[in-house]
């Protein structure tokens, strides 16, 4: 379940000395970022976590400026790879992998997230955590109602219906060499993943 803090009590939300990821006592305290893109350390919510949590969201955050210059290259090295019938698609290909290992388990699955509506919430906490946190700040709710998604129904059926017609143009228009030709369906894709949004969000 989401442990849900509302916008107007998050400045001055007061927070249990247990850890919000297995109730352990004595946590250690770190900056978890609210982003879920993984070059964005801010902005960031200080929670209480279990040791080993710890380590891992500082390494994470510590190697996470590297993400969006690795991926960059990455694609470059794949594309060029390709068309020129080189290794060097194959080292494209194993960047990703290599750096998940290297940042390690990364985030835990309590990562806090605001809502539209400026809510904080935190998901998978235990009923044991979430009641500490209610006890010290009345008005602290839990719930197993996922967030509202930000854009409407319309917003994400639009844009899905826009992508995917800009891919089938593409796929007509541009010509079958060249690098231009992954734009069809990049296009087509993003108009799919889109599509998914005008679905509601699953429960916790």
């Amino acid at each position: 379940m989401d442990l849900v803090v509302p916008a107007a009590l998050v400045a001055d939300v007061r927070m249990p000395a247990v850890a919000v990821t297995d109730g352990s006592p004595d946590p250690e305290w770190v900056d978890v970022p609210l982003s879920r893109w993984r070059y964005r350390r801010r902005p960031a919510q200080r929670l209480p976590v279990d040791a080993r949590t710890a380590r891992n969201v500082r390494r994470y955050v510590r190697l996470a400026p590297l993400s969006l210059p690795l991926l960059v290259l990455s694609i470059v090295l794949l594309l060029v790879g390709i068309f020129q019938g080189s290794v060097l698609a194959f080292v494209g290909a194993a960047i990703g992998p290599l750096w998940n290992l290297a940042q390690g388990p990364g985030m835990p699955e309590q990562q806090p997230y605001r809502a539209p509506n400026g809510d904080l919430r935190l998901p998978a906490v235990s009923l044991e955590v979430a009641q500490e946190w209610i006890r010290l700040n009345p008005g602290v709710t839990v719930t197993d109602q996922p967030a509202p998604r930000p854009h409407s129904q319309r917003f994400y059926a639009t844009w899905a219906i826009g992508l995917v017609a800009a891919g089938l143009i593409s796929a007509l228009a541009l010509p079958t060499d060249g690098v231009l030709i992954l734009l069809a369906p990049a296009l087509f894709i993003a108009g799919v993943w889109t599509a998914t949004k005008t679905a509601p969000r699953l429960s916790s």
